[in-house]
């Protein structure tokens, strides 16, 4: 039996988290077992936060978000290991400094900037989950990801090179699983062929999980989360929620492209292409899980309710009143896709173009300096996106009341609407 397990930040968020790790680890004797690992606790957070200050030339801000990086994680191997002895602490050491390099060095592409330095919050943990497996006589082979998945060079939503990615897992990951190692390797983070630190888009250790699982022909993946599997809304923000037992690949995608924070969109069709059952389950209560797989029959038509906040809405229209036809298309989605923009909801009328994306000031003023010559230009933020799969008239009225409609799209089985 061959498994992948995927452990998520905030599951690692304390000393207690990676216990827990190690302890259902441990429960799995003789199976081949690959795990993921991502940033400790708010790590991924705190790193943006550093490279905000670096771009601002912010010494001061930087000084201070680096120790409080450097304290959390020492912190946390602390209380794992109490030894100031203990080899964690050189490497950590190491690692951090190798950082503080990265820190003094000059990038022209801030997408590249964000990779070089956002990818450690992943080395840091590898670094202790590793030492920790060893310390608890579980034995774990460290593989750093940066040496197995090959990517282009698309800093920040890298794409896998699929025939160079199968060929170092298979030579560098089947060898060990078949001696009776456990491989622990990093999610989120790959290496493009000039050995360049990259990633595969925030929350991509699902990913990456998925795709190993694709190469090793794993029998199973298993995401584990602090949430008892998929519900069919936030719990968070609706009082009767209910869990998603058994939903088939097709679904899972329709949930993840509309946004649904439980699974990354990407992870399904690895694990589709392979027919590998693929779990979301309960890190307290391994019991409680979704199983995502190629049944269809138990899809059933619960209303599934998906909220997307600080949305922003960007009118396009043409200065001379033309239409917005094939070649202004062409140039208005090549500059979202320069900038790193994801489209979560877009409509086009004779004369304007509309589109909903996460609202995140630097890169919205980059879009609209850019655009702005060529094109009239509207924009509202601060709205939310509200997504319902096998909506009803009632659950519509429900969550729109007393709200201001921006947009809206219907189809057969799926309303979105884009509210203030």
């Amino acid at each position: 039996m061959t498994k992948v397990f995927k452990f998520g930040g905030a599951l690692m968020k304390d000393a207690g988290g990676i216990r827990r790790v190690a302890g259902l680890v441990s429960d799995f004797p003789g199976t081949q077992l690959v795990v993921v690992v991502s940033a400790l606790g708010k790590t991924t957070n705190a790193l943006e936060l550093l490279l905000k200050s670096l771009l601002a030339n912010d010494k001061t801000g930087i000084e201070k978000i680096f120790i409080r990086i450097r304290r959390l994680h020492f912190e946390i191997a602390e209380s794992l290991f109490g030894n100031a002895r203990h080899g964690v602490f050189d490497e950590l050491n190491n690692t951090f400094e190798e950082l503080n390099q990265i820190l003094n060095k000059t990038f022209e592409n801030r997408y590249e900037a964000y990779d070089q330095v956002v990818s450690f919050g992943e080395m840091f943990s590898a670094i202790i989950v590793n030492a920790f497996f060893k310390e608890n006589n579980i034995p774990s082979r460290f593989v750093d990801a940066r040496a197995i998945i090959v990517t282009d060079s698309n800093f920040t939503s890298a794409s896998i090179d699929w025939k160079f990615t199968r060929q170092t897992v298979s030579d560098r990951l089947i060898p060990l699983l078949e001696k009776g190692e456990i491989v622990l390797t990093q999610g989120f983070i790959g290496a493009d062929k000039d050995g360049n630190t990259t990633t595969l888009g925030r929350e991509g250790s699902d990913f990456t999980a998925a795709l190993i699982a694709n190469i090793i022909d794993a029998d199973e993946i298993t995401i584990w989360k602090d949430v008892p599997g998929i519900m069919n809304a936030d719990p968070a923000r609706f009082d009767d929620c209910r869990k998603l037992d058994r939903i088939s690949y097709h679904e899972a995608i329709e949930l993840a492209f509309f946004g649904a924070s439980v699974i990354h969109p990407r992870t399904i069709q690895p694990a589709q292409h392979k027919n590998i059952p693929l779990y979301v389950c309960s890190f307290h209560d391994p019991s409680s899980f979704t199983l995502i797989s190629d049944d269809t029959s138990f899809d059933d038509r619960l209303p599934k309710i998906i909220l997307k906040d600080n949305q922003a809405l960007l009118s396009i229209g043409s200065r001379q009143l033309a239409f917005i036809a094939e070649e202004n298309l062409t140039r208005i989605f090549e500059t979202f896709s320069k900038h790193k923009i994801h489209i979560n909801m877009m409509q086009n009328s004779a004369v304007s173009f509309s589109v909903c994306f996460n609202d995140e000031p630097e890169k919205l003023e980059a879009l609209i300096n850019e655009l702005k010559e060529e094109f009239f230009l509207k924009y509202n933020s601060g709205l939310q996106l509200i997504t319902i799969r096998y909506y009803n008239g009632e659950l519509v009225n429900e969550l729109t009341a007393g709200k201001k409609i921006f947009l809206e799209q219907r189809s057969r089985h799926t309303i979105q609407m884009l509210v203030r």
